[in-house]
């Protein structure tokens, strides 16, 4: 059987093909005679059994053909016999079987399985034609075809019988049935057996039912990655209506339209209205509603780890769809929680399209961020649901090169700035602020300064990155967050040298200005004493090391170490960068051996200066000495008085009180101050207290020359030594024990302990 069936078949291909060139007339068997061609005659020859009429044009088919070769013959037709030999024109003709009565309501049409159940009387090799579009296939071409009955259930009677035609024909695609051993086609034109011409219409082919044996539904879900929902259909034209609930759906080609999908985390329930006459095989059972609930396939989305944090204003979250999806982020309308999300930036990279959400942030422990096609549409295409960090916090601190930590933000000069933060993915990067402070970059070391004109206080502010993030994302701030302590804004103040911005000047011998070192003693030109100047040079501080607060102090000495009040100076005065030198003179009329001491030091204001936390050694300070040059020698007369002289000549005794006035010559040293040793001459009075024994010693008068032995215990006083030659101006000594006169030479020798006061001299 289904040997012949493929001839059949491959019959009906040939000859469709050649009826794309010849006419064909198809008549049934016993039927009346037809015109073949409107002009010319028929050349022949005739098969036997066919009848040419007189006019040489109507042709009479058998009355019974018994073989079916011989039912079709191709004819020439010429204008004239005379060119029956050489005309290329022909034309088919058919003899048919008796035509079929087909009940169309009894007849089932199966598209899913390829196949047509005829139902009717004479169905024995009759045709089936086929012609149709599939709706499913978006560039699907047109299947046409033909197949024959060829084993009806019966011989006589009514009858039924399958024919297959091509798998995947719509429902609506044209059936048309053609009679025994007939064909179907443009060219053919079909006779009825009274002669009369048979419309085309009358071969259409209703089935009674439509039967669908393959799932309508096509789709696992409601997909709406590529655009609004949409779910396939494998038989669009056989839906009459759909009723979606809540969501908005209509039929398309192809596939049922779905917009309004709520959520990415719901179901649709289709609910499919089939067209009259069409069911669906369940089973046993013929159904023609379908209903079937859906999972909604959406946009594989995922909010990137370290972005969606809470607690922050303005923040930004980043959010990637799979590169399945071919939406355009820009024109889709992003939520978080019900909050408009606008997009600030996209980037494609391999595993999908990266999105940078800009949100008003949130305070919840989780948020859900979904993408819809529009507000009108309302289709929700991409969701996630994820929990929110806590928001990082900045751990900032400043540090000048040379002197550690600060806590203030500096205007003169740039300050280290060191970041940490409490997260572990992000970072922190610091924005200025207009009016504040400025950041710069250099050689990989972040720098803040402060406006010169700024002042008070200011809280960093700084940009939160996340590194992982691809392309220009991970330099995007996600959210913009302040230092929560405030810092001062004011002038950095770093220690610096005293020496290098302070001098002491003198004059030398010959009139020249000498800047004299600190911390060495100098010794100045006594004609030239009055010459010795402080200089300050602020010029020399430049704006980075601020304004420096010092303390001057010019004290001067006389050789005593008693202070020259006059001279005394004592200053505290602010140095502000570039400023002009300023000139103080050492004070007072100076004498030689005067000492010179100069004292600069910063003042110790933490709240000025820069201090390092490491090294606090206290502020600089510096320190000048110089000493007024003068004699070699000094002469001077100051009073003395001995506590107990002892007269070595004879008679020798003790001198128990005795008071003078004595010139004294003594060597100075570099300092000024005297030699031990020194050459007196003077008046002394010797003996005013009687002394106990048996000479008696006069209270006398005498002139004192020789040596002594000083050693000074304060300002113009001494205690020594001295060993003197006397001239003694008295009366005669005696005894007391008989009161007779001793002899003795007015010449003597003492020598003892003093006490001197006094210093009137000048030096040589």
């Amino acid at each position: 059987m289904e040997f012949v069936r493929a001839l059949c078949v491959a019959w009906l291909l040939v000859a469709g093909l050649a009826t794309a060139a010849t006419p064909v007339i198809q008549v049934p068997e016993g039927g009346a005679g037809v015109p073949v061609i409107t002009k010319g005659i028929v050349c022949g020859p005739l098969r036997p059994g066919w009848t040419l009429a007189s006019d040489g044009r109507t042709l009479r088919p058998p009355p019974r053909v018994e073989q079916d070769d011989a039912r079709v013959q191709e004819l020439k037709v010429a204008a004239t016999a005379a060119q029956c030999e050489t005309t290329e024109e022909r034309v088919t003709v058919i003899a048919t079987g008796t035509f079929p009565r087909v009940d169309a309501s009894g007849t089932n049409f199966f598209p899913d399985d390829g196949r047509v159940e005829l139902r009717g009387v004479g169905l024995d090799h009759v045709g089936i034609y086929w012609s149709g579009t599939p709706r499913n296939e978006a560039d699907a071409k047109l299947m046409e075809g033909q197949d024959v009955c060829l084993a009806p259930s019966a011989e006589k009677g009514t009858a039924s019988c399958t024919v297959p035609v091509a798998r995947g024909l719509p429902t609506d695609a044209a059936l048309y049935w053609t009679p025994p051993h007939g064909r179907q086609g443009r060219d053919v034109t079909t006779y009825d057996v009274s002669g009369n011409v048979v419309e085309l219409e009358t071969f259409r082919l209703r089935p009674g039912r439509t039967i669908l044996t393959q799932p309508l539904i096509q789709s696992g879900g409601v997909d709406v990655s590529r655009g609004p929902g949409s779910v396939a259909l494998s038989h669009s034209e056989a839906v009459s209506s759909v009723d979606c609930g809540p969501v908005r759906c209509e039929v398309n080609e192809g596939a049922v339209s779905l917009r309004n999908v709520p959520g990415v985390d719901v179901s649709v329930t289709l609910k499919l209205r089939l067209s009259p006459r069409i069911y669906f095989l369940r089973g046993e059972a013929l159904e023609q509603v379908i209903q079937e609930t859906l999972p909604v396939l959406a946009c594989p989305l995922f909010a990137v780890d370290g972005t969606v944090l809470r607690d922050a204003e303005n923040a930004a979250m980043v959010v990637r769809l799979d590169s399945s999806c071919q939406h355009d982020p820009r024109k889709l309308l992003w939520l978080m929680n019900d909050q408009r999300a606008r997009v600030e930036r996209v980037v494609k990279a391999p595993d999908g399209v990266y999105v940078l959400l800009r949100t008003g942030g949130t305070s919840e422990q989780q948020v859900t961020v979904s993408a819809q096609t529009s507000r009108v549409e309302g289709s929700v295409v991409a969701s996630d649901t994820t929990k929110t960090l806590p928001l990082p916090v900045p751990r900032a601190s400043l540090e000048l090169a040379s002197e550690g930590a600060i806590d203030f933000i500096p205007i003169n000069r740039p300050a280290e700035l060191h970041v940490a933060s409490s997260g572990e993915q992000g970072r922190f990067v610091p924005r200025p602020v207009a009016g504040a402070y400025s950041v710069t970059t250099r050689d990989g070391t972040t720098y803040i300064q402060g406006e010169p004109t700024a002042g008070g206080f200011v809280a960093l502010r700084f940009g939160y990155q996340l590194p992982t993030l691809p392309g220009e994302l991970a330099t995007a701030d996600l959210f913009i967050v302040n230092e929560r302590v405030q810092r001062s804004v004011r002038e950095a103040s770093v220690p610096i040298r005293v020496e290098n911005v302070v001098e002491l000047v003198c004059a030398d011998k010959e009139g020249k200005d000498q800047v004299l070192e600190p911390s060495r003693p100098h010794r100045v030109a006594y004609a030239m004493r009055n010459s010795c100047r402080v200089i300050i040079h602020r010029e020399r501080l430049k704006p980075e090391q601020g304004t420096q607060e010092i303390v001057l102090r010019i004290d001067v000495t006389k050789p005593d170490g008693s202070a020259r009040g006059e001279s005394r100076v004592e200053q505290r005065m602010l140095l502000r960068p570039q400023g002009e030198a300023r000139v103080i003179p050492v004070p007072g009329q100076l004498g030689q051996y005067d000492r010179i001491l100069v004292q600069v030091s910063l003042v110790a204001d933490e709240s000025r200066y820069a201090l390092s936390t490491t090294d606090r050694s206290g502020l600089p300070s510096a320190q000048w000495t110089a000493i007024v040059s003068g004699g070699r020698f000094r002469l001077y007369t100051t009073a003395t008085i001995p506590a107990g002289l002892y007269r070595a000549t004879e008679p020798s005794g003790q001198l128990i009180l005795n008071f003078g006035v004595v010139s004294r010559l003594a060597l100075l040293n570099n300092e000024g101050q005297e030699r031990l040793l020194g050459i007196e001459m003077g008046l002394m009075g010797m003996g005013l207290i009687p002394q106990s024994g048996d000479i008696e010693f006069p209270p006398t008068l005498a002139v004192v020359m020789g040596l002594s032995l000083r050693v000074p215990i304060g300002p113009g006083a001494a205690v020594g030594a001295q060993a003197w030659v006397a001239r003694e101006f008295r009366d005669d000594i005696t005894r007391r024990s008989d009161g007779s006169v001793v002899p003795s030479s007015r010449w003597s020798f003492i020598f003892g302990p003093s006490i001197s006061v006094g210093n009137v001299g000048f030096n040589l």
